[in-house]
Order: structure tokens, then sequence, then C-alpha cells
């Protein structure tokens, strides 16, 4: 079992997303702290650039729509989560 720790902005763009993004979001953080990323049915990838100093992952929902988050032991933050584009990762 992992803690889930939501930084408010990621928690602000979970609540301005549209509602079928709002549920696999859902089922991702769920999995998050149940399993991990140990089998995600997300795909799961280091993010490079202004990122990869602090080993941000990213788990990316839907098309466009991305989760930024790290892990340390048994907690799991999750840092930002919106579009691709406007979170810069692309």
């Amino acid at each position: 079992m992992y803690q889930l720790h939501i930084h408010k902005d990621a928690e602000k763009a979970f609540k301005k997303a549209p509602k079928r993004i709002r549920e696999k979001a859902f089922i991702c953080l769920k999995h998050f702290r149940d399993n991990g990323v140990k089998d995600c049915p997300y795909s799961i990838d280091t993010l490079k650039g202004k990122f990869k100093k602090f080993k941000y992952l990213e788990a990316k929902i839907g098309k466009d729509y991305r989760i930024v988050f790290r892990i340390n032991e048994q907690d799991i933050y999750i840092r930002y989560a919106g579009t691709h584009n406007a979170l810069g990762t692309g």
C-alpha cells in the first residue's frame, strides 16, 4: 500500500478535466495507491529535460492527458496533471 500526496495544482487540474478523463485518472490514482506503478493500466515513461533532475515519471491518460509524479519509497507524489501541451512535456 502506497501513500499518495497530491499537489494542489494537480488537484485543480483533475477538477477541471472532462468527466471521462477524471474517471481514467481516478483509476490510475487508485492503482498507484494499491499497487504502485507495477502493472499500471496506462503507459508510464520517465521525463526528460528539466524534470529529469528530480526523476519524475509521467502516466499517459488518454491521448493527450498526463499525470506527472515521482516515487519515494512508499510515497507517490502527484505533482502535475494536464494536457501534454499545457505541461510542456513534449
